[in-house]
């Protein structure tokens, strides 16, 4: 009998996925898995455990419990023989469970993830509550949980969430305003679709991207030398901002090189796979760092594509997944042939102009031939951008000459040195093999990756998106949809959006974000009930709006952008905006961190420089990664270090002064509308009586210091502003809105 991965056997049939395997993987294959099959006994794969084991006895005897020693062990009541050994016995139900399931034959079935995704029709919904199918499908499952879906959120809080969730920046007062004055049915609609359009939309999706490329501009471990490669990101920013269908996303950055013809953008885009550390102390193996890099490829390849945990696969065959230790090895080979070592050049490199870069001179090229006045500033700053305007020296992916193209083995337990069999490029059993007409290289890989018979890749994506927007995926393990990974709550859902992002949408990510923050689910309240709170604690059933913490770039962006000092300027090298002294000294200093004092100053973070070994430390202290590796899920932490961060560092104290001169040009002195205006600016609305009381006796004590000790103005207003106390005790309160939870949080 066939199943889809969500059917349940007819009737009161036990279902292995969801009742049996869960038992074994907590209790048995620890010892009878993929690394340990002790006793020769094998509870992950199908035919092993029903072959006898040491005892000579069969393990599971289909149809007959009676007769498999897995149920006689269970029962025994002899501690050397009862398993599972040394550890507590199985409860009566769960052996009582294991006996009906022999007893109806023992089948196995292919773990829930590792099936294709079936066509799946959204349910009938009897409400009007529903935007789009999205929501059918949350509706149903709120109804079986005697849930309802909270009230819509009021438009200045949806503004906000979704300003946030497509570029990444909170909207300006006169996108508030505009938004708020527009009655039309449509006007959320056009909000969102403006969203897409903007230039900024690339930058905020990029960010969650760079993660999983272990983007840095250097080059990691000991001496963490600087690496030129920017122009990458700028064609991830680009690709977006263009919406690459994210099959054509994925060939141009395992293969682009392989592509017939490729364009210098193709060629810039394999910088995906180096990313990769390069070890250049004294002493070091450069074989051995290259394997390194390698082995890194794999295991991103199969994180960021197929949530797949490979890693431990290097060494020995998948504890609970079923993936043999030659898979890994036969993923490796697509991988080994490239022309990349562990050398301190980072060869091959690339040293052409990018599209961006082509576009960007033609652009400036005709501003300057229409432009008469050769004094205006305008004129100036065009053609000195213009003479920035160089090829940088992008490291590439190539493969090496066929006549020197490398072998690839089996390492016996990883170990690089000590090779086994001799192995070939191909995919992994348990998934869906190479196509015939797809050629044995990174981009036939690329090609299986997102062909429509991998049941993996579109689930994975679609899963990545949700969870930005929601704070939680559909599934929650991004990282891992193996056996030992999170169910979903919205399987149907999943598949659903699966299909539709490969077959209807043509991979392209904006349809898919417009689907979903159309959706009535997204356009949710935040604010939860005590019904809600109790049935739904962790919102997986999604009966509020997502409520999460800005991740670091966003804090940081929001208040450069509140402040109006935010450059709006897109791509480009790096930059170095302020950090604390001396933050560098702390590894091998062989760089100078030179904090920039133009409008690089206050860039995006996605501009500010990366150095994997001491990443900006505000990010770090937001829970960004240091990006040594590939990082599916970024953690949330609240501590007491990021309200000093926001409180001290310099951007912010500048950001602050920023917007307390937005606040005293807007409304003039006038201490009350000076607040209200800066916390509309950040919030979109009024603050209550009671929240503008507290910043009003603030901002009174403030001034009443400033007044009396005047070296304190010139020691805080750095900027380039008045040194008046009204505008140094402005800039203190400013700082404190800056603080606030609904400041740093989207809800």
């Amino acid at each position: 009998m066939t199943l889809s991965a969500w059917q349940w056997w007819g009737g009161n049939k036990v279902d292995f996925n969801t009742q049996i395997r869960p038992i074994l993987n907590a209790n048995c294959t620890g010892c009878h898995g993929g690394v340990k099959q002790q006793g020769n006994i094998s509870l992950l794969y199908r035919e092993k455990a029903l072959s006898k084991g040491k005892s000579g006895k069969p393990c599971i005897v289909p149809g007959r419990p009676k007769e498999s020693e897995l149920i006689a062990r269970l029962k025994s009541t002899d501690p050397d023989d009862r398993m599972p050994l040394k550890a507590p016995p199985l409860s009566e139900e769960q052996i009582s469970l294991l006996e009906r399931w022999i007893e109806e034959g023992a089948e196995w079935e292919t773990h829930w993830s590792y099936i294709a995704p079936e066509p799946q029709k959204p349910p009938l919904v009897l409400s009007f509550w529903p935007e789009n199918d999205i929501d059918k499908f949350v509706y149903k499952k709120l109804k079986e949980e005697g849930l309802s879906p909270a009230e819509e959120a009021n438009k200045a809080v949806l503004l906000r969430r979704v300003t946030l969730d497509l570029t990444g920046l909170a909207p300006t007062p006169q996108e508030y305003d505009a938004f708020l004055n527009d009655k039309s049915e449509n006007a959320y609609e056009k909000v969102v679709d403006r969203l897409l359009s903007s230039p900024h939309y690339g930058e905020r999706w990029a960010a969650m991207w760079l993660d999983l490329a272990r983007y840095g501009d250097s080059q990691g471990y000991q001496k963490d030398r600087h690496r030129e490669i920017w122009q990458y990101r700028d064609w991830v920013i680009d690709a977006f901002n263009k919406d690459m269908p994210f099959d054509q996303f994925t060939v141009e950055q395992l293969a682009g090189d392989l592509l017939p013809n490729p364009t210098v953008d193709q060629r810039i885009a394999t910088a995906f796979h180096r990313n990769t550390n390069t070890n250049d102390e004294g002493g070091t193996d450069d074989e051995e760092f290259r394997v390194v890099a390698v082995i890194d490829r794999v295991n991103t390849t199969m994180e960021v594509w197929q949530g797949t945990t490979m890693a431990c696969v290097q060494c020995h065959s998948h504890p609970y997944d079923p993936f043999p230790h030659k898979d890994y090895y036969q993923l490796m080979a697509f991988f080994n042939t490239s022309a990349d070592a562990d050398r301190t050049s980072d060869v091959p490199l690339l040293s052409e102009l990018s599209g961006i870069q082509k576009r960007q001179m033609a652009e400036l090229t005709r501003f300057l031939h229409a432009q008469k006045d050769t004094a205006d500033q305008k004129y100036i700053e065009a053609h000195r951008r213009l003479e920035k305007i160089k090829p940088s020296r992008t490291p590439v992916m190539e493969e090496l000459p066929a006549d020197s193209s490398r072998k690839t083995y089996v390492f016996e337990r990883g170990n690089w040195m000590v090779h086994g069999e001799e192995v070939r490029p191909q995919t992994p059993k348990t998934l869906t093999q190479l196509a015939k007409d797809h050629p044995a290289s990174r981009m036939g890989l690329a090609k299986w990756l997102v062909s429509p018979q991998n049941p993996l890749t579109a689930r994975v994506m679609v899963n990545r998106y949700w969870e930005q927007l929601f704070g939680r995926g559909l599934v929650e393990t991004l990282e891992d949809f193996g056996t030992q990974g999170a169910k979903p709550v919205h399987p149907e859902l999943l598949d659903w959006l699966a299909l539709r992002f490969m077959n209807e949408d043509q991979w392209s990510v904006k349809k898919l974000l417009r689907e979903i923050v159309l959706s009535a689910t997204y356009r949710q309240s935040s604010e939860v009930s005590e019904e809600a709170l109790e049935k739904d604690p962790y919102n997986t059933l999604l009966s509020r709006g997502p409520r999460v913490r800005l991740t670091a770039e966003q804090v940081r962006d929001q208040a450069l952008a509140a402040s109006g000092l935010l450059s709006p300027k897109l791509f480009g090298p790096s930059v170095m905006p302020p950090q604390p002294d001396g933050v560098w000294q702390v590894i091998r200093n062989v760089m100078r961190w030179r904090t920039a004092e133009d409008e690089d100053r206050h860039r995006r973070a996605l501009y500010t420089y990366w150095r994997k070994s001491s990443p900006y430390p505000s990010f770090t202290t937001f829970d960004a990664p240091s990006r040594e590796l590939c990082l599916s899920r970024r953690v949330r932490t609240n501590t007491p270090l990021q309200a000093l961060v926001t409180l001290n560092d310099p951007v912010y104290l500048e950001a602050s002064q920023g917007l307390a001169w937005q606040m005293k040009q807007a409304t003039g002195y006038n201490p009350v509308e000076n607040i209200k205006m800066g916390y509309k600016r950040l919030t979109g609305h009024m603050p209550s009586e009671e929240r503008l009381r507290l910043l009003l006796n603030y901002y009174q004590l403030s001034i009443q210091h400033y007044r009396t000790n005047s070296h304190d103005v010139l020691k805080f207003l750095t900027m380039d502003y008045p040194k008046t106390p009204h505008l140094a005790a402005l800039s203190a309160t400013a700082n404190v809105m800056l603080n606030l939870d609904e400041v740093i949080t989207k809800q």
